[in-house]
């Protein structure tokens, strides 16, 4: 028969299992998250949303010690001016949303994220971690492959962007340019968090002569994240700028184009 004193002794331990666990956290990075652990998330730029996915599902712990599933994750004691999103509702995995203020000045911030086990249905004990983040205006690199480029009046001259986003942060970069004002368009362009990628960037004058125009690349999610490259471009007349042009974009010739095109561009590497 077992006694009261052996049920009291097994509820302990269950507490205790239950007290001592880990969840899993997958975005943005994975780690395993404990209660009260300091979690650094590394660098973000002002305005740049952090997500947080968290896997709601354990192995141990909970109401007969093999674990649950938890409901909902949220972001509290945010700095002033942040904003948070939390996580759907028995949502999986729990991703919950915090934004910095656009015009966070640079420094080191913290926030906290719990984990909850609604009305304590399957007895898991919230988790509770702190997040540290350093907000750095300078996590925006950007390099052009050549910032002279030639081409024939109409013809484009094409400038290949790299743009790598050295944050923890995903965020979309506004491409645009200044100077030639039937190349002032924009294109987004999608970079995770510490990665980079690649875009070309056309212009077109029909006029002949040289050109100084601008091109910036600028978060959506603030406009104190920002690069701004001088480039040039030589528009000229005649075989050589027509040569030239066959590097950045096709010449429209009656007929062979492509061949004739290709073999263009191949001389003009040579004059």
């Amino acid at each position: 028969m077992i006694t009261m004193r052996q049920i009291y002794v097994m509820l302990s331990i269950m507490f205790l299992m239950s007290a001592i666990f880990a969840v899993g956290m997958i975005e943005p990075f994975k780690k395993d998250i404990s209660n009260s652990d300091i979690v650094d998330f590394g660098d973000i730029g002002p305005g740049q949303t952090i997500v947080v996915s968290i896997d709601p599902i354990i192995k141990e712990g909970g109401r007969y010690g093999q674990g649950g599933q938890y409901d909902q994750a949220i972001a509290t004691e945010l700095p002033n001016g942040w904003k948070m999103k939390p996580s759907k509702l028995y949502g999986n995995p729990l991703q919950v949303e915090i934004t910095a203020d656009k015009n966070a000045t640079p420094g080191d911030y913290s926030f906290k994220i719990t984990i909850i086990d609604e009305y304590y249905g399957e007895q898991l004990n919230n988790v509770t971690f702190t997040n540290k983040v350093k907000v750095n205006w300078n996590i925006l690199e950007v390099n052009i492959d050549s910032n002279k480029q030639t081409a024939g009046p109409g013809q484009p001259a094409r400038y290949s962007i790299d743009i790598k986003n050295k944050g923890t942060a995903s965020d979309v970069f506004e491409v645009k340019s200044h100077g030639i004002k039937r190349s002032e368009f924009k294109k987004y362009v999608y970079v995770p968090g510490k990665s980079n990628k690649q875009v070309i960037y056309e212009m077109t004058e029909n006029e002949e002569g040289t050109y100084s125009p601008t091109l910036s690349v600028t978060s959506t999610a603030s406009d104190n994240i920002k690069v701004e490259k001088n480039v040039t471009l030589s528009v000229s007349s005649g075989l050589r700028g027509d040569y030239k042009a066959t590097n950045s974009g096709v010449i429209v010739f009656p007929i062979f184009e492509s061949l004739i095109s290709s073999l263009a561009g191949i001389i003009s590497n040579f004059i």
